[in-house]
């Protein structure tokens, strides 16, 4: 049976939310996994008094500090060793565990698990990418998204190999589909960051590591005809938040117009009702909490982080990324293809 440990004090909602998503995972999946909660018992004992828990599979482990999201994330790790984020993560390095899920600081799950876990062989820095929708099907996923800020042409294209795999393998895309982030769809165009790593990708597609497309700009992300979008954390980072900020955005604009249709009588409260359904299922492919969380690829280990606002259904969804994450192998398809190289 595979062992996922779920860090209970991460996020915004931690614990309860956290400890509802794990007890919504367990009984959503008859079992089918063990979960270890790990946490501050005091914060997190009462609350599982709560719940009845003899036919879960859970078990409980102190873990007396915290590592917060106004902590520097290299100095949490080193100082806060008895924190659930490293304890968690310990117990994937000794093989306790199969996974670790957590919600709370990203950028020290990332030190966290560079210093635990270490990375996979072969494998230059660590990534992590974002869900986008697209007007075609499926998703397309954007990467890095902040985990590396200052990057070499060589990492860029590795970020592009380890999506590949992931989406070959995760997500069962049969044809990955790259494209290089850039202010122009010509060769030639950009930084010399960028012309350097335009050369680099398509020698690796001259190897078949991947398929790239060319240059795409930003109005080609959601048309989707790239499945993987490659740019650095800075660009990555700020586009995940500018998109994470458009429903609401629209959704303050469309809540406005319809009180002034409604107060105007242009339609009833039906038609409202009816209006507002079409809305909201027009932004469905922006819930990111239907994946829940995404996995540090070039780890060496399972370790998924989730927003810090995650609810407990992200946190449920979360869990399951785990348990997929390590039925796929991705792990190992990835320290299979970079070892090579």
């Amino acid at each position: 049976m595979l062992t996922i440990v779920v860090d209970a004090m991460g996020g915004d909602h931690a614990p309860a939310c956290v400890i509802e998503g794990t007890v919504q995972a367990l009984q959503e999946s008859g079992n089918r996994f063990e979960i270890i909660l790990v946490g501050q018992s005091d914060k997190v004992e009462p609350l599982l008094a709560g719940y009845d828990l003899t036919a879960l599979n859970m078990r409980f482990l102190h873990a007396p500090e915290v590592i917060t999201m106004e902590d520097i994330p290299a100095t949490a790790v080193k100082t806060k060793q008895n924190s659930s984020l490293v304890k968690g993560l310990q117990l994937c390095k000794t093989k306790q565990a199969d996974a670790f899920v957590s919600a709370g600081n990203t950028g020290a799950q990332m030190a966290a698990s560079l210093f635990v876990l270490g990375r996979l062989p072969g494998v230059l820095r660590p990534t992590i990418y974002a869900y986008f929708p697209r007007l075609t099907e499926g998703l397309t996923n954007i990467v890095d998204v902040g985990a590396n800020v200052d990057c070499k042409p060589e990492n860029l294209v590795q970020f592009a190999e380890m999506l590949t795999i992931y989406q070959r393998y995760g997500a069962g895309i049969e044809r990955p589909l790259t494209g290089l982030l850039n202010i122009g769809g010509e060769e030639g165009k950009g930084s010399e960051v960028l012309k350097q790593t335009y050369r680099l990708l398509k020698e690796a597609a001259s190897k078949g590591t991947i398929t790239f497309l060319g240059n795409i700009e930003g109005h080609d992300i959601l048309k989707g005809e790239a499945t993987i979008v490659v740019c650095d954390g800075v660009v990555g980072n700020t586009i995940l938040k500018f998109g994470e900020s458009i429903p609401e955005f629209l959704g303050t604009l469309f809540k406005h117009s319809l009180e002034v249709l409604l107060l105007s009588g242009q339609i009833n409260k039906e038609s409202a009702a009816l209006i507002t359904g079409m809305f909201k299922s027009m932004f469905e492919p922006f819930d990111v909490e239907q994946f829940g969380g995404v996995p540090f690829l070039g780890v060496d280990g399972i370790s998924i982080v989730g927003h810090g606002r995650s609810s407990s259904r992200a946190i449920k969804n979360m869990i399951y990324m785990a348990e997929h994450m390590i039925e796929k192998r991705v792990n190992e398809h990835i320290a299979e293809v970079l070892s090579e190289q």
